[in-house]
């Protein structure tokens, strides 16, 4: 899911840094994204060790006028990730500490460090997505969201926040030190400042049990509220032209966990990743044939099954994932059945494309974050794939086009053509959050293209 400071990279990927040692570099040639679909030539790296540093770069720039961007891991399909001129990498702010229940959290940490740190004392998060290779910074500037109809997003719970604000002032943002910024900050868009560490609310360490279900399709969308609301988390998978729902139940057990299987090994290894990425090219080159190559894809590849495991690693996938296209709405939750039966017909009537990659369903709690795409209403997300790159651009158009029917809100790391008006309608305190840019960074340090968009005059 791309990032400047949001979004991360898959376990194979890194982000294509080109340059040399030290601090601060400016023999830089190029940066880009996990899939090479989007390229940014900086001006200069910086590599601060510390919140200090960030202050005195973000000091310096706005005194020449240049505008500063972090860069996460780099897993980003839309332009919250362009950096116009200069780039902090915020590796070394990596370390993670526990108090309690609380973990204070370096905003260049990767999740699956994160995760492992917490485990070791006994504690977990609440919500984690299937990809761990995020920074923490990216995953919260985005928004980005696991799924669990109970549960609300990551950046819900945030209990202080770090932040180098436009003019390079370090601030403690929490709910009793400037509550108002420190509740929009939790899904910032790269907007508010550079997030350099988080204090997060963990719970005790648990453990799920996986079961996987291919139901048919009427059947299970008839059944939907069901799968929700009768377990802690709950994900769709559907692999175009199939007549199945992958059903995926996830709930806290103390059920002995179970051994690692072949099947998972074979994901693990990568294998399954590239067998999949041939299967892929197949289809790019013989499109015709994607109707009759994914259900059997899907027959021979996804079984029904239980397993049990620790909560992260039951849900975070372990394969490497080919390269692909992602756009991704949400959507009023009670609209979900509706929706997905449409998002079924889009892909099984259009003629002008053949949608090759798994689409994704999952299910968020409301939150209270102005910015963020399940404010105010419990949500899920519908995620339009596919791995062809010449035909993304007609899918996701009308993809986007069927989710305004659900005034779909979409993901800040995906693919999107909203401009500044029609964001404005779908987000109630767009106002809010504009206000609070433009005090928290008054002279456009952190801007770049996906903000100028997104926050143009709207009159």
């Amino acid at each position: 899911m791309a990032e400047s400071q949001q979004g991360g990279p898959l376990d194979d990927i890194e982000p294509r840094l080109m340059l040399g040692a030290g601090s601060q570099d400016t023999m830089v040639t190029t940066i880009r994204n996990w899939d090479r679909t989007l390229t940014w030539r900086p001006t200069t790296v910086h590599r601060p060790a510390d919140a200090d540093e960030v202050s005195r770069i973000v000091a310096v720039a706005a005194e020449q006028g240049r505008r500063v961007k972090p860069v996460g891991s780099s897993l980003s399909w839309s332009d919250v990730a362009d950096i116009p001129d200069q780039v902090l990498q915020l590796d070394n702010l990596n370390s993670v500490s526990v108090d309690g229940m609380l973990a204070r959290v370096g905003a260049g940490a990767k999740l699956r460090d994160v995760n492992e740190s917490l485990a070791a004392h006994g504690l977990s998060l609440e919500n984690f997505g299937s990809i761990t290779m995020q920074t923490l910074g990216g995953y919260i500037g985005t928004g980005t969201h696991g799924t669990g109809g109970r549960t609300p997003i990551l950046s819900s719970f945030i209990e202080e926040l770090e932040l180098v604000d436009g003019l390079g002032r370090i601030r403690t943002l929490n709910r009793e030190s400037e509550p108002e910024l420190f509740s929009a900050a939790r899904v910032n868009l790269g907007a508010l400042g550079v997030i350099t560490a988080v204090s997060l609310r963990c719970v005790p360490s648990f453990d799920l049990e996986e079961r996987l279900e291919l139901i048919d399709f009427d059947t299970a969308l008839a059944d939907l509220d069901a799968y929700v609301d009768g377990n802690d988390y709950c994900k769709l998978w559907w692999m175009p032209y199939s007549d199945k729902l992958q059903v995926y139940t996830f709930n806290r057990t103390d059920k002995p966990r179970t051994p690692f299987t072949m099947q998972e090994r074979f994901d693990a290894s990568g294998l399954s990743g590239r067998v999949f990425t041939g299967i892929l090219e197949l289809s790019r080159r013989r499109p015709n044939l994607t109707p009759r190559l994914f259900p059997a894809v899907e027959r021979r590849t996804f079984r029904d099954h239980v397993r049990v495991d620790r909560s992260d690693r039951i849900i975070r996938y372990a394969g490497t994932i080919p390269k692909h296209q992602e756009t991704e709405y949400a959507i009023p939750r009670e609209q979900a059945a509706e929706a997905i039966e449409g998002m079924r017909r889009l892909v099984l009537s259009a003629s002008a494309y053949k949608v090759n990659f798994t689409q994704e369903v999952r299910f968020v709690a409301a939150d209270d974050i102005a910015m963020s795409p399940a404010s105010g209403r419990d949500s899920c997300y519908l995620g339009g794939y596919t791995s062809n790159l010449r035909t993304a651009p007609a899918y996701f158009l009308d993809f986007e086009q069927l989710m305004a029917q659900y005034r779909g809100r979409p993901h800040w790391g995906k693919s999107f053509n909203r401009d500044a008006r029609q964001i404005r309608d779908l987000y109630p305190r767009y106002d809010e959050f504009a206000r609070l840019r433009q005090q928290s960074d008054p002279q456009g340090v952190f801007g770049n293209r996906l903000l100028e968009r997104i926050f143009a005059p709207v009159t």
